[in-house]
């Protein structure tokens, strides 16, 4: 399989490394096993065997199985949410990311952009609105706007007709064409709208065509075309540019007065500005038909004359806010990485509440031609500070400040030592490339944080492919969903019934009537006693018009599907005779009926994904959200943390009940202990089921502060295992040694023979039945990344019972379950001894487990991600009033 980065994960090491921690066990366990056997002189080849057992037994070999298990509960989840995975082994890595980061543009914001008019078109002019510092806030409207202004809108996009009619490119494009009302027709020829031509010279002008276009670059921050009129007595040649105002600005002839201050007016406020130039071409001089082609880029963006700002605007997604909240207050860094103006995307940060205090931009000082200079400046430009990318940062600005880098920042930083504590401490990254996107990535995964990015698009595929976790948004929403889901539904459960009419025709049985669901896709008759009920649904999804043009025609005509035509043929053939038995048949026709829809639930159980185009991004990325919410992504670090705790979870389980089976294969076989089948039967369907709700659980709503433990070689899980297998060991040698004082130990030991019952096999099986019962119960995580052991009901009530049955055998409460289990009678004094011990192992495995957890296990998230004391205030604050309002809500609805 092809991976978005090397497969290689931490998990593969880990569970190297658990393998190993187990196989020296193992090896010891072996060891004794062969000393005791060669020192009574037992045969060499059945000593072999019994150590490769040994060895077999310990190394868990249920051990991929289990994290499988675990990893695919979790793809089923996250496909309940339309979220789908390429790369399973990453959701782990989802419950550790310490660094979230978006794009912008289509991420955070939504895909499709609002042209909110032209501005600066009164750059120069008197009596224009105008703001404190210069700034001309008048924005015209696009159908307003002069002609040449008209004419760039018109040509400077990279928009393509396909042959079916579909227009394909970039959404703000298409946003502004359909603004300016326009049309792209084939051979790049625009029409203008009718009754509003536009003029050149003096002359009408009803359509252009476009004869070369200059694509987009992220490093040269423009586009152009080239563009000749139509319908003229001499054709004149228009260039038209379209990019960042600062880019255009320095291709302009001359820059109109208050440029800077028009543009930065705007982007300040949130909305996505782009530079319009246009000039015209001296045809018989420079666009000969044979020279078009060989235009220089350079030459033909040169000497521009000034057409206005194209205002866009780019709304939060409604979930946005709310996605960002709660990782903001789970304990994750929340970041923005865009390409966008620096001064728009901390507007839209701080809407997003991924910036809060007065932010810094790290950027080339203004107007400066040198590519040398670098400071810090504020979003009204009242702060300017020169900085060193050579020396260390200032502490006071990382401390006190929200930072904002731009790409020419990351470059002169590049190579240089300060660049990990700028990564450290900058919240959002402007006007960068994609390759720089993917650096930040790289830098962040080099201090050693897991990372998380989301984006849409092409230009964050490599960023996608760096992250630890990198998530993908495609542009669906639940209706489309839903009705792609419908039709596939529909499809399927067609392809069933014609199975059905066609099974029951080869056996001349009498045809099953059509299911509701799909009767609207068959003619009226008597094997089709709901179509008009099918055919009123279908009109009342459409609206009120289609219901009332049904009831006009009583009908509309029908898909007639193969199946369909062999039941009218079938039908027309039949005698009234005939016709009178075949009502009837239908009528008591339920089995047939119940057959059908059983045949179909089964085959629809399985709920196979909707089917959307996939874009670049969700082909780098290892998760994909058929959906466009935000809210995707908490979603994906939910079940990330619910399956990392689970698997640390197993890891611990299999590692003390593989500890136990050391023991057990070892000193306990050589004592001459076995269990019985109906026993081994018991403790082997309470692991299994025990398993099986470890890796159903579900995780909770929320997000907790607290974090997952991220792997399970530190202090406190290595501490636990060893601590809760000493207990288990020192309390089955007391009771070992408690029998013995009882009956005395026989010198020859017959290994072969066949289980009997004995007080020592009896009482060493419930011992070992509660030790399993407290293995899985004590290392139990629950809350607050997953649902607790009494929420998860198949495991509570599992580990109950077995709680039940055995506490009851060890006191003989019930004697003929004592009996089926094939179980020596105790005396009294035993009964209230081995009870007592475990009592003791399950109440010693509890204070260890809680013990060290309390006093090693760390749950705190990594410094990067640690929230300020202001920050923490006004989190608890919104959610004491987000109390109060749902407790307002609730108290309402009482009333009411």
């Amino acid at each position: 399989m092809i991976y978005s980065t090397e497969p290689v994960s931490a998990n593969n090491v880990e569970a190297l490394l658990f393998i190993l921690f187990l196989l020296m066990f193992a090896i010891a366990a072996s060891w004794y096993v062969w000393q005791e056997g060669v020192s009574k002189d037992r045969k060499r080849s059945k000593l072999l065997l019994d150590c490769i057992l040994i060895v077999t037994s310990v190394v868990p070999p249920e051990l991929p199985m289990e994290l499988s298990l675990a990893v695919n509960t979790s793809l089923a989840a996250l496909s309940k949410y339309a979220i789908f995975c390429t790369e399973p082994f990453r959701i782990p890595y989802a419950g550790r990311v310490d660094i979230a980061c978006f794009d912008k543009t289509g991420t955070l914001t939504g895909e499709d952009l609002l042209v909110e008019g032209i501005a600066g078109l009164t750059l120069g002019r008197k009596g224009a609105a105008v703001s404190p510092d210069g700034a001309h806030t008048q924005v015209t409207k696009v159908e307003d706007v002069n002609d040449e202004t008209t004419l760039v809108l018109a040509t400077a996009h990279a928009l393509v007709k396909l042959d079916e009619g579909e227009i394909v490119g970039d959404p703000m494009e298409k946003a502004t064409l359909t603004s300016l009302g326009w049309k792209l027709g084939q051979h790049d020829v625009l029409t203008s709208k009718p009754g509003a031509p536009a003029r050149v010279g003096g002359r009408v002008l009803e359509s252009v065509q476009i004869k070369r276009r200059f694509q987009f670059s992220s490093a040269l921050k423009r586009q152009s075309a080239v563009a000749t009129t139509i319908g003229e007595e001499s054709q004149r040649y228009l260039v038209g540019v379209k990019g960042a105002p600062e880019t255009i600005s320095t291709m302009l002839v001359s820059v109109p007065p208050y440029y800077e201050e028009t543009f930065k007016y705007f982007t300040r406020n949130g909305a996505r500005v782009l530079a319009l130039g246009y000039k015209y071409l001296n045809s018989e001089a420079e666009l000969s038909p044979g020279r078009i082609n060989n235009l220089k880029r350079e030459d033909v963006e040169a000497n521009l004359h000034f057409a206005g700002f194209l205002v866009l605007q780019c709304p939060l997604k409604e979930d946005a806010v709310k996605a960002l909240q709660m990782l903001n207050e789970s304990s994750h860094r929340v970041v923005m990485i865009t390409g966008d103006n620096p001064l728009t995307a901390v507007h839209v940060a701080r809407q997003v509440e991924i910036v809060d205090r007065d932010t810094l931009i790290l950027d080339a000082p203004e107007h400066d031609t040198s590519k040398t200079r670098l400071v810090w400046r504020s979003i009204d430009d009242k702060f300017c500070v020169d900085v060193d990318p050579t020396k260390p940062l200032d502490e006071t600005i990382l401390q006190t400040k929200d930072l904002c880098v731009t790409g020419y920042a990351l470059e002169k930083f590049r190579g240089q030592k300060g660049l990990r504590d700028l990564l450290r401490h900058t919240w959002v990254y402007a006007r960068v490339s994609p390759k720089q996107k993917e650096d930040i990535l790289l830098g962040m995964k080099d201090a050693g944080y897991t990372t998380l990015m989301c984006g849409d698009g092409t230009n964050d595929v490599g960023a996608l492919k760096q992250a630890h976790v990198g998530i993908a948004l495609l542009n669906g929403t639940p209706e489309d969903l839903s009705r792609i889901a419908e039709h596939f539904r529909m499809t399927k459960m067609k392809e069933i019934y014609e199975k059905q009419v066609s099974l029951m025709q080869r056996f001349n049985q009498p045809t099953p009537p059509v299911p509701l669901h799909i009767a609207h896709l068959y003619p009226p008759g008597p094997n089709n006693p709901n179509y008009e009920k099918a055919m009123l649904r279908e009109a009342e999804k459409k609206g009120p018009a289609a219901v009332a043009a049904l009831q006009q025609a009583n009908g509309i005509p029908t898909i007639v599907s193969p199946g369909a035509q062999a039941l009218q043929q079938a039908n027309a053939n039949l005698t009234p005779q005939q016709h009178r038995e075949q009502q009837a048949k239908v009528a008591a026709a339920g089995l047939a009926d119940r057959l059908t829809s059983t045949m179909m639930e089964q085959e629809l159980d399985e709920d196979e994904p909707p089917t959307l185009k996939l874009g670049d991004a969700s082909v780098a990325a290892p998760f994909t959200s058929k959906l466009a919410n935000v809210i995707a992504i908490p979603n994906i670090i939910r079940q990330g943390r619910c399956t990392l705790v689970a698997t640390i979870q197993m890891y611990k389980i299999l590692a003390l009940n593989c500890l136990i089976s050391a023991y057990s294969l070892s000193v306990i076989y050589l004592d001459g202990i076995k269990f019985g089948d109906g026993q081994v039967t018991i403790s082997g369907m309470l692991m299994s089921v025990c398993f099986l709700s470890i890796s159903r659980a579900k995780p909770v709503e929320g997000l907790s502060k607290e974090r997952p433990q991220p792997n399970i070689f530190n202090v406190y899980i290595v501490g636990s295992v060893l601590g809760q297998f000493a207990i288990h060991v020192a309390t089955l040698i007391y009771l070992s040694q408690y029998v013995y004082s009882i009956e005395p130990r026989h010198e020859n030991i017959d290994l072969e023979k066949e289980f009997e019952p004995t007080l020592l096999n009896s009482a060493v099986y419930l011992l070992q039945l509660i030790q399993q019962i407290s293995t899985f119960s004590i290392n139990y995580q629950g809350r607050p990344f997953r649902e607790s052991i009494r929420e998860n009901r198949g495991m509570y009530w599992g580990l109950t019972l077995t709680s039940l049955v055995t506490f009851s055998c060890a006191t003989e409460f019930i004697p003929e379950l004592n009996e089926k289990l094939r179980l020596v009678p105790f005396t009294f004094e035993f009964k209230a001894v081995l009870t007592t011990l475990m009592i003791v192992d399950y109440a010693g495995c509890w204070l260890i487990e809680n013990g060290l957890k309390r006093f090693f296990s760390d749950y705190r998230p990594k410094d990067i991600a640690i929230r300020r004391p202001d920050q923490i205030a006004r989190e608890e604050a919104r959610r004491l009033k987000e109390k109060e309002e749902e407790e307002r809500e609730k108290e309402a609805t009482r009333k009411i």
